[in-house]
């Protein structure tokens, strides 16, 4: 008996790093990187809980955004939305098309 082979192109999913995926993760670190730096260069001249606290900031914003608009959804699902907010017409096509330039 022949072994079946799968015959599909692969997984187009970009991995996980503990069940976050592909480049979620580095959005996500971004946050963590801006959010500790300004904890340390506020904690100089503020009381440590403001620092903290608006340190905290930028982490909980980018963890938001990633949960929200980006984990599980489809690609480009939060640049759609954005601009359907923005403008009315993230999932559409646009009205008019340009002219074939083949056909002159």
């Amino acid at each position: 008996m022949k072994d079946l082979v799968s015959t599909q192109a692969g997984d187009d999913s970009d991995g996980k790093i503990w069940g976050i995926e592909g480049m979620n993760i580095l959005f996500i670190l971004a946050g963590l990187i801006v959010g500790v730096g300004l904890s340390l260069s506020l904690y100089r001249s503020h009381p440590p809980a403001l620092a903290l606290g608006l340190g905290g900031l930028p982490f909980l914003l980018t963890v938001l955004y990633v949960f929200t608009l980006r984990q599980g959804r489809p690609k480009s699902f939060d640049t759609d939305l954005l601009e359907t907010i923005a403008t009315g017409t993230g999932w559409m096509p646009h009205v008019t098309q340009p002219r074939n330039p083949l056909h002159s």
